[in-house]
Protein backbone atom coordinates (compact mmCIF):
# COMPACT_ATOMS: atom_id res chain seq x y z
CA UNK A 1 0.00 0.00 0.00
CA UNK A 2 1.14 3.80 -0.75
CA UNK A 3 1.83 6.22 1.91
CA UNK A 4 -0.47 9.64 1.30
CA UNK A 5 2.80 12.37 1.71
CA UNK A 6 2.34 16.01 1.13
CA UNK A 7 5.07 18.39 0.21
CA UNK A 8 4.22 22.15 0.23
CA UNK A 9 6.97 24.88 -0.45
CA UNK A 10 7.54 28.30 -1.75
CA UNK A 11 10.42 29.47 -4.09
CA UNK A 12 11.57 32.67 -5.51
CA UNK A 13 11.96 31.81 -9.60
CA UNK A 14 15.71 33.04 -10.31
CA UNK A 15 16.08 36.60 -11.66
CA UNK A 16 17.19 35.50 -15.33
CA UNK A 17 13.93 32.98 -15.46
CA UNK A 18 11.82 33.89 -18.94
CA UNK A 19 8.10 34.13 -19.03
CA UNK A 20 8.90 31.02 -21.65
CA UNK A 21 10.66 28.99 -19.68
CA UNK A 22 7.93 29.39 -16.59
CA UNK A 23 5.65 28.13 -18.53
CA UNK A 24 8.14 25.25 -20.10
CA UNK A 25 8.17 24.87 -16.18
CA UNK A 26 4.59 24.29 -15.69
CA UNK A 27 4.08 21.95 -18.42
CA UNK A 28 6.61 19.52 -17.83
CA UNK A 29 6.05 19.76 -14.55
CA UNK A 30 1.94 18.59 -14.89
CA UNK A 31 3.03 16.16 -17.52
CA UNK A 32 5.70 14.24 -15.05
CA UNK A 33 3.85 14.52 -11.96
CA UNK A 34 0.44 12.98 -13.83
CA UNK A 35 2.65 10.31 -15.06
CA UNK A 36 3.69 9.84 -11.58
CA UNK A 37 0.37 9.22 -9.68
CA UNK A 38 1.45 12.82 -8.06
CA UNK A 39 -1.50 14.98 -7.24
CA UNK A 40 -1.73 18.85 -5.96
CA UNK A 41 -1.27 22.47 -7.55
CA UNK A 42 1.92 24.43 -9.12
CA UNK A 43 1.25 28.23 -9.17
CA UNK A 44 3.76 31.17 -10.40
CA UNK A 45 3.24 34.72 -9.68
CA UNK A 46 5.17 38.09 -9.06
CA UNK A 47 8.20 36.04 -9.04
CA UNK A 48 7.59 33.22 -6.64
CA UNK A 49 6.43 29.32 -7.32
CA UNK A 50 4.20 28.07 -4.85
CA UNK A 51 3.83 24.45 -5.26
CA UNK A 52 1.29 21.41 -3.23
CA UNK A 53 2.61 17.32 -3.79
CA UNK A 54 0.63 14.83 -2.91
CA UNK A 55 1.90 11.07 -3.27
CA UNK A 56 3.60 8.61 -2.41
CA UNK A 57 5.71 9.21 0.33
CA UNK A 58 9.15 7.63 -1.38
CA UNK A 59 8.30 9.31 -4.41
CA UNK A 60 7.63 12.48 -3.45
CA UNK A 61 10.78 12.85 -1.15
CA UNK A 62 12.83 11.20 -3.98
CA UNK A 63 11.31 14.05 -6.35
CA UNK A 64 12.01 17.07 -3.80
CA UNK A 65 15.61 16.16 -2.42
CA UNK A 66 16.80 15.21 -5.73
CA UNK A 67 15.20 17.05 -8.71
CA UNK A 68 13.34 20.27 -6.91
CA UNK A 69 15.92 21.47 -4.50
CA UNK A 70 19.14 21.38 -6.95
CA UNK A 71 16.95 22.86 -9.65
CA UNK A 72 18.73 25.96 -10.44
CA UNK A 73 15.50 28.17 -12.07
CA UNK A 74 14.42 28.51 -8.66
CA UNK A 75 15.87 29.81 -5.23
CA UNK A 76 15.30 30.51 -1.40
CA UNK A 77 12.98 27.41 -1.15
CA UNK A 78 10.67 27.78 2.04
CA UNK A 79 8.98 24.44 3.09
CA UNK A 80 5.62 24.57 4.84
CA UNK A 81 4.03 21.06 4.80
CA UNK A 82 7.07 17.89 4.37
CA UNK A 83 5.10 14.69 6.40
CA UNK A 84 2.94 11.63 6.11
CA UNK A 85 -1.25 12.19 6.02
CA UNK A 86 -3.76 10.07 6.08
CA UNK A 87 -6.09 12.43 4.01
CA UNK A 88 -4.72 14.05 0.86
CA UNK A 89 -6.89 17.07 -0.05
CA UNK A 90 -6.17 17.28 -3.86
CA UNK A 91 -7.18 14.10 -5.24
CA UNK A 92 -10.39 14.65 -4.08
CA UNK A 93 -10.01 18.08 -5.84
CA UNK A 94 -9.05 16.77 -9.31
CA UNK A 95 -7.93 13.26 -10.70
CA UNK A 96 -4.64 15.08 -12.23
CA UNK A 97 -1.99 17.29 -10.91
CA UNK A 98 -2.88 21.09 -12.06
CA UNK A 99 -0.67 24.07 -13.11
CA UNK A 100 -2.94 26.88 -12.11
CA UNK A 101 -2.22 29.99 -14.45
CA UNK A 102 -5.33 32.30 -14.23
CA UNK A 103 -7.21 33.77 -11.32
CA UNK A 104 -10.14 32.12 -11.83
CA UNK A 105 -8.57 28.50 -10.93
CA UNK A 106 -6.96 30.03 -8.04
CA UNK A 107 -10.38 31.02 -6.94
CA UNK A 108 -12.04 28.40 -7.44
CA UNK A 109 -9.16 25.99 -5.25
CA UNK A 110 -9.07 28.73 -2.42
CA UNK A 111 -13.22 27.60 -2.55
CA UNK A 112 -12.76 24.27 -2.44
CA UNK A 113 -10.18 24.41 0.18
CA UNK A 114 -12.58 26.82 2.43
CA UNK A 115 -14.77 24.36 2.14
CA UNK A 116 -12.37 21.05 3.09
CA UNK A 117 -10.67 23.10 5.72
CA UNK A 118 -12.61 22.30 8.43
CA UNK A 119 -11.53 18.23 7.69
CA UNK A 120 -8.53 18.63 7.85
CA UNK A 121 -5.55 20.83 9.55
CA UNK A 122 -3.33 20.98 6.15
CA UNK A 123 -6.11 22.20 4.12
CA UNK A 124 -6.68 25.04 6.49
CA UNK A 125 -2.83 26.00 6.26
CA UNK A 126 -2.73 25.79 2.81
CA UNK A 127 -5.56 28.02 2.47
CA UNK A 128 -4.78 30.23 5.05
CA UNK A 129 -1.49 30.56 2.46
CA UNK A 130 -2.95 30.89 -1.04
CA UNK A 131 -5.52 34.06 0.64
CA UNK A 132 -2.28 35.95 -0.06
CA UNK A 133 -1.11 34.74 -3.46
CA UNK A 134 -2.26 36.55 -6.41
CA UNK A 135 -2.33 35.38 -10.02
CA UNK A 136 -1.78 37.80 -12.75
CA UNK A 137 -3.89 36.87 -15.98
CA UNK A 138 -2.40 37.93 -19.05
Amino acid sequence: MKSNYTICYFSKASKDLSEESIHEIIAYSSEKNNIRGIRGILLHSLGNFFQVLEGDRKVLLDLYENKIKLDKRHHSIFEVINKSGSDPIFTKYSSKFEAVDDSEQLNEIKAYLAKHSIHSSTSDKISRLLKSFIIVDY
